[in-house]
């Protein structure tokens, strides 16, 4: 507005000074200062207005423009609370702790006891009629469910035990276990991974029998010894017998199916009385002796 009127100002002073040069005279060919005054005016006036103040606003777009559609109004959304808890159901088992970890090492048939701590987190109490119950996998001799001993209420923990074997054969072995309640719903599952070890064969231990260690008998004369030799798996063993006589046994070869054992015969020849012994050497595969089995013979004849 300032701008408008400073120029305003200098347009009259310029039109005061210059008049002379404007053609606005009166009929009689002098200068009319009335018509100076209202010409500054309306040019004051045309100024101040704006271009296009008098022109008349359309109130309708032009043909062929499209009509624009006003914006919605942006409602923000309304806040809410924080979401509701689930329920917790009526059984639920949090896993704690267990005995034996993953990939636990057994000789072939080693027998061991697998152990789960399982805490109640659910809302119903577990009562003695809840067992874990074998689901699939590998048994490994273990039986198909185990009861619980004493009710276990919510948030209270509890230790299950199954005893189990160690398959014969080499690898890894794995079973799978759940709760279950007392209508039959299952939930908790467990899981038991071992292994068994990779077992060579050989002959593990020899265990002799005799009837009696202090043996009365007619001198010379026959005496019978067992040995029992165990294997750690199927193979072929050999041995042979030895004494303290200075007998030795023809080298015999013994069959084993799996680990087994099986019992070998000896008879030794005792010409006297005194302190025997007698023993067994695997050749193959130990290359080891075992004993000796140590007797007494008292001989009754000369």
């Amino acid at each position: 507005m300032a701008k408008k009127t400073s120029i305003a100002v200098m347009l009259i002073a310029a039109l005061m000074l210059s008049a002379c040069n404007f053609p606005l005279f009166s009929s009689s060919g002098e200068q009319d200062p009335d018509a100076l005054v209202t010409a500054v005016a309306e040019t004051v006036q045309a100024m101040n207005e704006g271009p296009g103040s008098n022109d008349q606003q359309p109130t309708t777009p032009p043909a062929g423009l499209p009509t624009l559609t006003p914006l919605p109004t942006y409602t923000p959304p309304a806040e809410q609370g924080p979401p509701a808890a689930t329920p917790l159901p009526c059984n639920k088992a949090q896993f704690v702790s267990e005995t034996i970890p993953d990939d636990t090492e057994f000789a072939s048939g080693e027998a061991f006891t697998k152990s789960w701590t399982l805490k109640n987190i659910g809302t119903c109490t577990w009562n003695t009629n809840y067992k874990l119950m074998f689901i699939s996998g590998d048994a490994m001799s273990g039986p198909a469910s185990v009861n619980l001993v004493s009710a276990v209420a919510p948030n209270a923990q509890v230790t299950i035990s199954v005893d189990q074997i160690a398959p014969t054969d080499p690898g890894t072995y794995t079973g799978y276990w759940k709760m279950q309640a007392d209508d039959d719903d299952q939930f908790g599952q467990v899981y038991v991974r071992v292994k068994t070890e990779t077992v060579f064969f050989q002959v593990t231990s020899v265990t002799y029998y005799m009837p009696h260690t202090t043996i009365d008998m007619g001198c010379p004369g026959d005496v019978a010894i067992k040995g029992e030799i165990t294997t750690s798996a199927a193979g072929t063993a050999t041995y042979y017998w030895t004494d303290n006589d200075g007998g030795q046994s023809a080298t015999v070869s013994l069959d084993f199916d799996t680990a087994e054992a099986k019992i070998v015969d000896y008879t030794m020849n005792v010409t006297a009385s005194g302190d025997h012994w007698a023993k067994l050497y695997i050749d193959q595969p130990n290359h080891q002796l075992f004993g000796p089995k140590d007797f007494t013979v008292n001989c009754t004849t000369p």
